[in-house]
């Protein structure tokens, strides 16, 4: 591991094929995808960074958007692989939005998107209030509320036992994430783009991978989205919840290889 600017990287060498770089999702590290990647290895080279204000990387400075995290992303890949690399990207959940605009800014590079319980779509009205009560709450002192949402909520009701370990592991991971971490990437999770338009032009390069079980994405949202973009190659997991690489790993993986092939 080493630290390159202010993001916390990780890079674990591969034999083959283009690098793929692992984006987790809001309350999450980097560490969300090691032991699935550790568990069924992949012969490519691997980028598992800590976005802005979660794990061992530093708060945003200034105005956070996608756009600069996605630029500085880009810019360590390049330090580390070689100029104007070709890659894919998986992003579960927060880190879908960052993969779609990875997409958006560097269509020629970004050859192929994983989307883990992600969505195009911009935020409903009720979802931006949503969120504006989650920053009133941790302006508030009340970050732990949020928190708790953390862990084993994420899974699906009959998955939750056999992970109680992952669970208390992603928890305390969430607990890395300052108060002022977790409002600028609420932040920026509210202002960023519509990805529709990503969405329907690179439908033949995204994988979307959902769960019928999901806390945070109900079944009608996921099923329009389906029917939005029919182009798109959509694995949906009945007895998942919001991870389908922890839940179902060797399934999630033999999807996710499969598809990079």
């Amino acid at each position: 591991m080493k630290k390159q600017n202010f993001i916390h990287t990780r890079f674990i060498e591969g034999k083959a094929g283009l690098p793929v770089l692992f984006l987790h999702g809001f309350l999450e590290t980097g560490e969300v995808w090691l032991r699935w990647l550790s568990d069924y290895p992949l012969v490519n080279p691997l980028f598992v960074p800590d976005l802005p204000g979660h794990g061992q990387s530093k708060v945003w400075v200034g105005k956070s958007e996608f756009s600069g995290w996605a630029k500085t992303l880009l810019e360590i890949m390049d330090q580390e692989f070689s100029d104007n690399c070709d890659f894919a990207i998986a992003g579960h959940s927060m880190g879908g939005y960052l993969a779609l605009e990875m997409a958006r800014l560097y269509p020629d590079r970004v050859k192929k998107i994983v989307l883990f319980h992600s969505t195009p779509m911009p935020d409903m009205p009720g979802q931006t209030q949503s969120r504006h009560r989650q920053i009133d709450l941790i302006e508030k002192g009340r970050r732990q509320l949020l928190i708790k949402g953390v862990g084993p909520g994420m899974f699906a009701p009959e998955n939750r036992d056999k992970l109680k370990e992952t669970g208390e592991k992603l928890y305390k991971q969430a607990q890395s994430c300052t108060s002022e971490g977790m409002i600028k990437t609420l932040w920026t999770i509210m202002n960023r783009p519509d990805f529709v338009p990503v969405m329907r032009s690179r439908s033949k390069d995204i994988l979307w991978v959902t769960g019928g079980k999901d806390p945070f994405m109900p079944m009608d949202h996921i099923e329009a989205v389906a029917k939005h973009f029919p182009k798109v190659k959509h694995k949906h997991f009945q007895d998942v919840g919001h991870a389908a690489f922890l839940e179902k790993p060797y399934e999630a993986m033999a999807v996710f290889k499969k598809f990079l092939d």
